[in-house]
């Protein structure tokens, strides 16, 4: 038996619960979770089918903005409250991996939410429970049961965690109200493993190693959190009712439709911003002797750029990936706008201060905005290091190795008689360095155009700023392409076969929560040559072909 899996905990502890029944209901095994979210490689015996089938069945913890989406679904009302709660780590770059697990800290912090959401509840969704005449108490409570069940647990309540909430729900009323039983259950429900986990496990009658169709309601979770970051709509509901997400093209045409909402664009935005590692931006600090133009509201001016360019690239262009790295245009406020060389902006928006402006011919698309280059730069100075490791493997999906555990990484020193691109070249002339640094270096060098702010300069230390560089391949010798600067690279880019492979790859990891499975080969495939390939790169066609591909909705049961 081998087995390489990642510790996980039980699902959060349900603060002040009488010990009336068999909690096990409102809980996945640690087995469970075990076998089917945390674990790679075979656990054991022989496969009913072959791994290279389908990808492993699993279950996923939801992410802190997924779980406050999952609430306020529940609750008919906006809620924040998961905010407060640990951060998720990220792999391969992306927040909404797999492996996120449910520690100490989280757990405490999940018994607390639920009874706060509960006692919020209580009040928020008292016409659900409220129990007009003709109808029995009981009757009153089992519809508040299915309904709130239904919308926490996103699939119908099941007979017996109706049975075990409904006398969680007699228990809460015992000498209180009707209130305080609907107090209970939905403290059970938001402690419930059912709500802070979604399976992807497909029917309950499936064999051990099976490939399986996953559940309707599985689906129709899997498609909702994918597009919009939270639960299925009603209509989703529906069509999962209805059984027709087993048809690809009703896939399609749920997605299409949830594409068209705000919660799309924003889910959207977090891809980009994850994929290309700019969501430390708002953090980002720079010493002031060195750039004086930088300051907390020069960063926020950073963070509100890229949020509405990419704004504007989800809406009017699809995600476009193309226009996202070759458009000669941004939207920046006044501090930026001077910033980038007096820029004139229109149709100025009066509550942000944001307006459009035309880049000059040295800026294009988002990999030359100050937010990527600052991001990509250290405390005082630029970085050809970081900013050719960022190309390769964020934009290129190359793997870079760890430098060698006896090679120093600390940066070059400072020198007013050298430039960047003088001093990294020296630093790096190291035999042990040279298979990755003979990719890295040109690369990261032909965007010392910028200086570690994201100011373009032709000069540094009075010297003469060279920013040639080139795309050296996979194997290291041959030059796919020169350029000079980052706007040629940006351009290069655009057309780059590499980056339109690279793409629908990150999608994927995002999307999925893991790396690419064998089983995925056919899906890459499609994703590679379809309409994204021949449409300018749009991210919404990327999506649009996993939803409506087998990796999408099959999963391989573990074998025990």
């Amino acid at each position: 038996m081998r087995v390489a899996c990642a510790p996980v905990l039980q699902a959060a502890r349900m603060r002040g619960m009488p010990d009336i029944m068999p909690l096990r209901r409102f809980y996945l095994s640690s087995a469970l979770v075990l076998s089917a979210s945390a674990c790679t490689g075979n656990i054991g015996g022989q496969d009913a089918e072959p791994e290279s089938a389908a990808a492993p069945a699993r279950v996923r913890r939801l992410t802190r903005d997924e779980y406050n989406k999952s609430a306020t679904a529940v609750l008919g009302t906006e809620v924040d409250i998961a905010q407060g709660f640990a951060a998720e780590d990220t792999i391969l770059g992306f927040s909404t991996h797999e492996r996120l697990q449910v520690t100490s800290l989280l757990a405490d912090q999940l018994d607390t939410a639920a009874v706060t959401l509960a006692e919020q509840g209580k009040s928020q969704l008292s016409d659900l429970y409220a129990c007009p005449k003709g109808k029995t108490q009981d009757e009153c409570a089992r519809a508040f049961i299915q309904r709130v069940g239904e919308r926490a647990f996103r699939r119908p309540v099941t007979a017996d965690e109706e049975t075990d909430l409904l006398a969680l729900f007699n228990e809460g009323k015992k000498g209180g109200t009707m209130a305080t039983g609907a107090e209970l259950v939905l403290q059970a429900l938001f402690s419930s493993s059912s709500f802070l986990y979604r399976t992807e496990l497909g029917p309950e009658t499936a064999r051990k190693g099976q490939v399986v169709e996953l559940t309707a309601y599985e689906v129709a979770s899997e498609l909702s959190f994918m597009v919009t970051g939270g639960p299925p709509d009603a209509t989703l509901l529906a069509s999962a009712k209805a059984g027709t997400l087993s048809s690809a093209d009703e896939r399609e045409t749920q997605a299409r439709r949830l594409l068209k909402t705000e919660a799309a664009q924003v889910k959207l935005r977090q891809f980009f911003v994850e994929w290309l590692g700019l969501g430390g931006l708002a953090k980002v600090n720079k010493n002031n002797l060195v750039y004086p133009d930088y300051s907390v509201d020069f960063r926020d001016s950073m963070v509100r750029e890229r949020d509405a360019f990419i704004d504007f690239i989800v809406k009017e262009h699809s995600g476009s990936v193309a226009e996202l790295l070759g458009a000669n245009y941004s939207f920046v406020d006044e501090t930026l706008a001077n910033f980038y060389g007096e820029l004139e902006r229109t149709n100025v928006d009066d509550a942000t201060g944001l307006g459009r402006v035309t880049l000059p011919p040295e800026r294009l698309g988002i990999l030359t905005q100050a937010g990527v280059m600052s991001t990509y730069a250290h405390f005082d100075s630029s970085s050809p290091i970081k900013r050719g490791k960022f190309v390769l493997t964020r934009l290129l999906c190359r793997t870079v190795p760890a430098p060698p555990a006896n090679v120093s990484t600390i940066p070059p020193a400072l020198s007013e008689d050298a430039t960047t691109r003088e001093r990294f070249a020296a630093h790096t002339n190291n035999p042990a360095c040279a298979s990755c640094h003979k990719t890295i270096d040109p690369m990261g060098f032909g965007m010392e155009d910028f200086d570690g702010l994201g100011q373009h300069r032709t000069e540094e230390n009075g010297r003469k700023v060279d920013a040639s560089g080139a795309v050296i391949a996979r194997d290291g010798t041959t030059n796919l392409g020169d350029f000079t600067g980052g706007a040629q690279l940006a351009r290069y880019l655009t057309t780059s076969e590499e980056l339109a492979n690279c793409v629908p790859l990150q999608f994927v990891r995002y999307a999925m929560g893991r790396d690419e499975h064998a089983s995925d080969a056919e899906l890459l495939a499609a994703m590679r040559t379809g309409p994204y390939r021949t449409d300018r790169l749009k991210i919404t066609e990327v999506l649009v072909s996993l939803v409506r591909s087998s990796s999408f909705t099959q999963r391989r049961l573990p074998t025990r």
